[in-house]
């Protein structure tokens, strides 16, 4: 375990009241389980009255098999693009990608010559769909032409850009959409992830935290990838996990154990 550059490694000494998760590479191991030791962990936490919160870029209907292991009952989805009630499956919030605006940035950056693909998740069915050229190992996800994807009502636009264009992309959008759109990433393989401005992980467990009374100063939260940081950012306490982006290293209070050495249950048993 390290500490993060200018961040107290024990910020306080009475256990969190709010446990924030990222899921891919923090929570989940390779296998993409959680460990017994991590689901314990978080268990006592919750019987001690601690509220856990699911964080993750993914979307809902990825998160069944995990339910019994992870003791939460709000689940932030797609960056924070859906807030899900995980005891009653009902959306509580939702944000949408102003898709209008969308298909006109997509046409702009090819009519300049970048070259990618696309793919959206959406509402109501929470549902994949992609563009017929997108790269996804599944033949059953369904496939539609641009102008249909940017129509659907669209929490999370997932962009895969051909050779090296991702830079310019990620340029394009900072430069002319950032006040319409959010870029991310959560992992290491080129895959761009955009919201609707002001839509991350950190901008609405803020929201859900003041609803519920929560200070950040009684939050620890978990992650690994950039689209983390937000969330690392407004918790009183962060922790990076072993395996994690160095930007992600670089901000928190404290590096972990890799995710697949049980690194959030090794801290959260020093409360719990």
């Amino acid at each position: 375990m390290t500490v993060g550059p200018g961040r107290e490694q024990h910020p306080t000494s009475h256990p969190p009241k709010l446990i924030l998760l990222d899921l891919d590479g923090t929570l989940l191991g390779t296998d993409g389980e959680v460990s017994d030791r991590n689901s314990s962990a978080l268990h006592r936490a919750a019987a001690a009255g601690a509220r856990v919160v699911i964080a993750t870029g993914r979307p809902p209907r990825w998160l069944e098999h995990l339910r019994a292991s992870i003791p939460a009952s709000i689940a932030l989805c797609c960056n924070g693009g859906i807030v899900l009630d995980l005891d009653s499956d009902v959306v509580l919030a939702s944000s949408p990608v102003d898709g209008r605006m969308l298909l006109a940035a997509i046409d702009g950056l090819r009519d300049s010559g970048i070259r990618f693909s696309v793919a959206v998740e959406g509402l109501p069915e929470f549902g994949l769909a992609v563009e017929p050229d997108f790269p996804f190992r599944s033949a059953e996800v369904r496939r539609a032409p641009l102008g249909e994807l940017c129509a659907a009502y669209v929490v999370k636009v997932l962009i895969r850009p051909e050779e090296s264009q991702g830079s310019a992309i990620v340029e394009r959008f900072a430069a002319d959409y950032s006040d319409i759109f959010t870029l991310t990433r959560s992992t290491n393989d080129g895959l761009i992830e955009i919201s609707s401005a002001g839509i991350t992980k950190g901008a609405v467990i803020a929201r859900l935290a003041g609803d519920w009374g929560i200070e950040r100063a009684d939050a620890i939260a978990f992650g690994d990838m950039p689209n983390d940081i937000e969330m690392l950012s407004w918790a009183g306490h962060s922790v990076a996990m072993g395996n994690a982006d160095d930007a992600v290293k670089a901000m928190t209070s404290e590096v972990a154990a890799h995710h697949d050495d049980d690194g959030v249950g090794r801290i959260l048993e020093r409360w719990f």
